[in-house]
């Protein structure tokens, strides 16, 4: 095996399993299920609480950057947020000019459930594998999840 088989393989895996993603999302889709249509949140109040909430709190300047907006607009973005009870400021214990801003329970719940697959989808998916290769299929699954789990220990 040369080391360009190796590459080729990874990108080979990489895209089956984005695939695996995407159609996963599609047969939710299929189901119903889209959450996203319920929220009351324009799309930049959005992606500022699915960060806030992945980050488990940002200070303004940071979420501006991380947004790409210039850090006057992360001021009313963050009202709006504290309004929905989607976040909270604190004050930082050490540095009383900075202000944190977190996640409260409600969009720590709400992040959850838009990024959720649901559990029949995938236990449907796997009740499809011919019953003969399904502990392959696990077994890979178990190495999967260990492998990403190593590269979150390195985060």
């Amino acid at each position: 095996m040369t080391p360009g088989d190796g590459k080729k393989a990874t990108r080979t895996c990489t895209q089956q399993l984005t695939r695996l993603v995407s159609t996963l999302r599609e047969i939710q889709f299929c189901r119903g299920e889209r959450p996203w249509l319920l929220l009351d949140l324009t799309m930049a109040q959005l992606k500022a609480m699915m960060l806030i909430v992945q980050t488990g709190g940002v200070r303004s300047r940071e979420l501006a950057d991380g947004l790409g907006i210039a850090p006057s607009a992360a001021t009313p973005l963050v009202d709006r947020l504290v309004d929905q009870k989607l976040a909270r400021r604190e004050d930082d214990p050490d540095d009383r000019r900075i202000i944190w801003i977190r996640p409260t329970a409600k969009a720590h719940t709400l992040h959850d459930h838009l990024l959720h697959t649901n559990e029949e989808v995938l236990n449907e998916v796997i009740e499809a594998v011919p019953a003969e290769v399904r502990s392959r299929v696990q077994e890979s699954v178990r190495l999967l999840l260990e492998s990403a789990e190593r590269v979150l220990e390195r985060k």
